[in-house]
């Protein structure tokens, strides 16, 4: 187990490309595996040899909140909202002193930063807009989410490539086992923006790379040529187990372990030779008391990008773990996959299988790793 105080899950709350609800819609969507990745609507793709993303409608969570009390907001915090929302009223729980907040995000509020940026260059300084500077700011949605949840404890962003979800689950497990937060809710989110799209698509970094396969989502295929990019938030309520069972919660599983650490490479690099010498899966393993042989899934970051895909196949290798499943091909990859990732293992603790593990590893070197179990 991990060191210290157990972390369980309590709630989860998803806006996702298949749609937006709590664990009823999660595992659905995990059980119909619908095709979300299809040719982009939101923005023009004309000339742009990358056309496909995995969309959110817009309509799947403004019809969870009320149009007048966020009007302000901007698209990425709505999501974030909601998600947030979702988790906490699936898990019963109250907002205090007590209740924590992680975020993670790979873009941030991108489009509200080019919004405040094009003001200026359009019009000079009568062109920055006051309303739209605050969402500017790489914390923004957990500051929205913070102040509607009530959550006075940490409240945290982290901003980092591919494994922001399971990143900032890893992070709350370990505020709560340190005693830092009696509960937090942690997850991630990412807004699909034509500017971070289009630029991506520009720099070779999506499908299609290259090598003549055709554009799609395939991680650890043969074929693999690019991500393809996704959007949405995903958030789950994790809390001290003791905690959670005197104010009677469903507990959905038990976070067993939880590691993260950096492999030294260039930035932007996934080296074919670099080893993990911290060892980062193997920690989360020895803490959750679970050998890799005995784990019924892992659920991998790979998202298609052929480097990543291969660096991952070979570090889950050398700790003796095989065949990852990725979800990247339902939901695109987005800062929300890595908790959508942990939360695919709690619904398969919830299920009565054994142990699974949560890995992530980001071409700058970072590295994720969670056991999340049936909670004794």
């Amino acid at each position: 187990m991990m060191s210290g105080r157990r972390v369980v899950i309590t709630g989860m709350g998803s806006v996702n490309a298949a749609g937006a609800g709590g664990t009823a819609v999660v595992a659905e969507a995990l059980e119909r595996r619908p095709c979300t990745i299809a040719p982009i609507k939101a923005f023009d793709v004309d000339g742009c040899t990358s056309r496909l993303a995995a969309e959110v409608e817009e309509a799947r969570f403004m019809a969870l909140l009320d149009p007048d009390s966020v009007r302000r907001l901007s698209r990425i915090c709505r999501m974030t909202l909601v998600a947030c929302r979702l988790a906490v009223e699936e898990a019963g729980l109250e907002g205090g002193e007590r209740l924590g907040l992680v975020v993670g995000t790979e873009y941030g509020d991108f489009r509200s930063g080019a919004e405040f940026f094009n003001g200026f260059l359009r019009r000079g300084p009568a062109g920055l807009s006051p309303m739209v500077f605050p969402s500017t700011v790489m914390n923004s949605m957990a500051a929205v989410s913070a102040i509607s949840l009530g959550a006075k404890a940490t409240s945290v962003t982290l901003n980092q490539a591919t494994v922001a979800g399971d990143l900032a689950v890893a992070r709350a497990a370990a505020l709560i086992a340190d005693g830092r937060a009696e509960a937090v809710v942690a997850g991630g989110v990412d807004d699909l923006f034509s500017d971070v799209y289009l630029n991506l698509a520009r720099l070779g970094v999506l499908s299609p790379m290259g090598g003549g396969a055709p554009e799609g989502c395939r991680p650890y295929a043969p074929d693999h040529n690019g991500p393809v990019l996704g959007e949405g938030a995903t958030f789950l309520v994790l809390e001290e187990r003791d905690a959670a069972r005197a104010r009677g919660a469903a507990i959905h599983a038990e976070v067993l372990g939880a590691a993260w650490g950096a492999i030294p490479v260039a930035p932007h690099t996934a080296p074919a030779g670099r080893r993990d010498k911290r060892a980062i899966a193997r920690r989360a393993l020895d803490q959750a008391g679970v050998e890799a042989v005995s784990l019924a899934r892992c659920y991998g970051s790979g998202n298609g990008d052929p480097a990543l895909d291969d660096w991952e196949l070979r570090l889950l290798a050398a700790d003796g773990v095989r065949a990852p499943l990725s979800l990247a091909p339902l939901f695109g990859q987005h800062g929300g996959l890595g908790a959508l990732r942990v939360a695919a293992a709690a619904l398969d603790a919830r299920a009565g299988l054994a142990p699974a593990l949560v890995h992530g590893i980001a071409r700058g070197g970072c590295r994720t790793a969670l056991v999340v179990g049936q909670a004794a």
